[in-house]
């Protein structure tokens, strides 16, 4: 077997790792909805015949920091290094077009943004910057 099918092989058992964590997340709560809320905001109620409530913004941070894998106390750059290594390790480029890994990944992926998205939003600007290296 060839190093870039190694390679390859690898980086799908990661991906369908992370994927199966996430599942298991939307079997414990209702974390599909909320996550779809926020990337769709607006958008068509559940087809469901029963309305569920509308996440309240701890608990989209809780499944946020469950989806990136860090504690309530992670500092902003905690939750940067985890979003950076998600990322680069579920990129969708790096899968065959059109195939079932790909596909998995861009959820990954997609479900990683929004958690670092939501989680981003809390941190102060002054930190943001510092940890970043802007200057005004």
């Amino acid at each position: 077997m060839g190093t870039s099918r190694r390679a390859y092989d690898l980086l799908r058992g990661y991906v369908n790792h992370h994927m199966d964590r996430i599942r298991e997340l939307d079997a414990d709560s209702s974390a599909r909805d909320e996550l779809n809320e926020a990337l769709n905001p607006g958008a068509s109620a559940p087809t469901e015949a029963v309305s569920t409530p509308a996440a309240t913004p701890i608990d989209q941070q809780a499944m946020a920091r469950k989806i990136l894998g860090v504690e309530e106390k992670a500092t902003f750059a905690e939750i940067r290094r985890a979003y950076e290594r998600l990322c680069k390790r579920s990129d969708p480029q790096k899968f065959v077009i059109g195939s079932e890994e790909r596909k998995l990944a861009e959820d990954l992926h997609a479900r990683i943004e929004t958690a670092y998205r939501i989680l981003s939003a809390e941190v102060p600007a002054v930190e943001k910057r510092f940890n970043n290296l802007e200057l005004d």
